[in-house]
């Protein structure tokens, strides 16, 4: 699989402790990101679409270990694990930003994305097997 591109996700999740929604940063090293450019029209079916297609092999390197969704808002201690859910924000490129605050500080400071699907791709070869993700 040809890789272009790192991204950081940020996992959203509810502390228990503080009572608000936060977000765990983790960076995927090794992964394909491709912005699309769909035209906004009824004609062409297209109003719904997709701006970005990230690919992420099972392999992708982070320090991190990935749990399914479910598993994942579990979790008492998250720091170790990262998943792929809907609503989950990504940026391309390893950003060093932890959203402490409002969510808007991401979008005012980078070009975020929200994720809006998650096909997981087991197939095949090991090298083959990866999540196929699509971002808003």
């Amino acid at each position: 699989m040809r890789t272009n591109a790192d991204i950081t996700i940020y996992n959203k999740y509810f502390d228990k402790a503080s009572r608000l929604d936060k977000y765990q940063r983790t960076v995927l090293k090794g992964v394909f990101f491709d912005n699309k450019k769909a035209v906004n029209t009824i004609k062409s079916g297209m109003e719904n679409a997709d701006e970005a297609m990230i690919v992420i092999p099972f392999s992708v390197d982070s320090n991190k270990t990935y749990k399914n969704p479910i598993e994942f808002q579990k979790l008492i201690d998250k720091s170790n694990y990262f998943t792929l859910q809907e609503g989950d924000r990504v940026v391309k490129g390893d950003i060093d930003f932890e959203i402490t605050g409002k969510l808007s500080e991401l979008d005012k400071n980078y070009d975020a994305y929200t994720i809006t699907s998650v096909d997981t791709k087991d197939f095949g070869s090991l090298r083959m097997r990866h999540w196929e993700v699509g971002a808003k």
